[in-house]
């Protein structure tokens, strides 16, 4: 199984940047393989941000493939993807290293 994708944004993924954000996690998803979304150097992210990884997850999932969120304790990120409920519907994790894990 060739090893996952990573995307790792960096700044604020807002309204202004999801655009480019999008088109990442598309090409990704284009090379049929797992992604992993890390997050640990976005400083802001919104609800825009959120709802392409929402997309991102239900089309990896239809198609039996995995999607890992990188999003450190504390980070904005993470503080966001609890708010939501988001943490407990798909798969989160606190460190690149751990999202890699087998």
């Amino acid at each position: 199984m060739p090893d996952p994708l990573v995307i790792a944004p960096e700044g604020e993924l807002d309204f202004a940047r999801v655009g480019e954000f999008r088109d990442a996690l598309s090409r990704a998803d284009r090379a049929s393989v797992s992604i992993v979304v890390d997050l640990s150097s976005v400083s802001f992210i919104d609800s825009s941000g959120l709802g392409a990884l929402v997309d991102l997850y239900g089309r990896l999932r239809r198609g039996n493939r995995r999607l890992a969120v990188v999003a450190p304790g504390g980070t904005a990120a993470a503080v966001l993807l609890n708010l939501s409920g988001l943490q407990t519907r798909m798969p989160i994790f606190p460190t690149l290293e751990a999202a890699l894990a087998p």
